[in-house]
């Protein structure tokens, strides 16, 4: 599924890329604000990033990856962790907090696929085949950014999440170095590098969800 990503261009996958920009970015990004406003840091209520807007999350280098790779990146949300009342509990629930969002986006769109498909089968209007074809890619992409959220290298969300459990030398010796680590990321995610293990686990979550709206069909 992850390597569908990077399929060719089509105007049905372009649609759901840019629905993805426009929905499954701004979600994310403001779950992991409006979870670290929660959890005692004010900083991203400070920047207005507890916000959908697109345009107060996106990265205009990512989000032109997104567009033509089906995978990108937006700006990262401020966080400062000597503000939350528990430090530790606070950086693993912002952090995954992201990861979750798109998780419920996938279950959201799945549930759009599914009643849109129980239509055509009703009505066996060909524009409704064109729309299911969207909100489907769009359960891929969603859980495809969820895992690959988690993957517990550095700058990503599982990272992060892991790291009170890391030693602080270790972590102070990685932090300066988290940007540069994104764009080897992004080329390994190129070369194809993290396929078999996200596809498992989107595979592994697609049947989860699936499962959650069995009254659907």
């Amino acid at each position: 599924m992850f390597t569908s990503l990077f399929a060719g261009l089509t105007l049905q996958r372009l649609l759901a890329r840019v629905i993805v920009l426009m929905t499954a970015i701004p979600v994310h990004e403001a779950a992991h604000a409006w979870a670290a406003d929660k959890m005692g840091d004010p900083t991203a209520r400070y920047y207005k990033r507890i916000s959908l807007n697109p345009l107060d999350h996106i990265d205009s280098i990512g989000a032109v990856m997104i567009l033509l790779f089906g995978f990108g990146f937006a700006r990262p949300v401020p966080v400062n962790s000597m503000h939350f009342r528990d430090r530790d509990k606070g950086i693993i629930v912002t952090s995954l907090a992201g990861p979750f969002s798109n998780v419920l986006m996938a279950l959201v769109c799945l549930v759009v696929t599914k009643l849109l498909l129980l239509a055509y089968y009703a009505t066996g209007l060909d524009a409704l085949a064109g729309v299911f074809g969207v909100f489907s890619y769009m359960v891929s992409v969603n859980l495809s950014l969820a895992v690959f959220n988690l993957i517990p290298l550095p700058p990503l969300d599982g990272y992060h999440a892991i790291c009170p459990l890391l030693p602080r030398e270790l972590y102070w010796k990685i932090q300066p170095y988290e940007q540069q680590m994104l764009w080897l990321i992004i080329i390994l995610i190129g070369l194809g590098a993290f396929d078999g293990i996200i596809g498992f686990f989107v595979a592994l979550l697609y049947r989860v969800i699936d499962a959650m709206t069995f009254f659907l069909g």
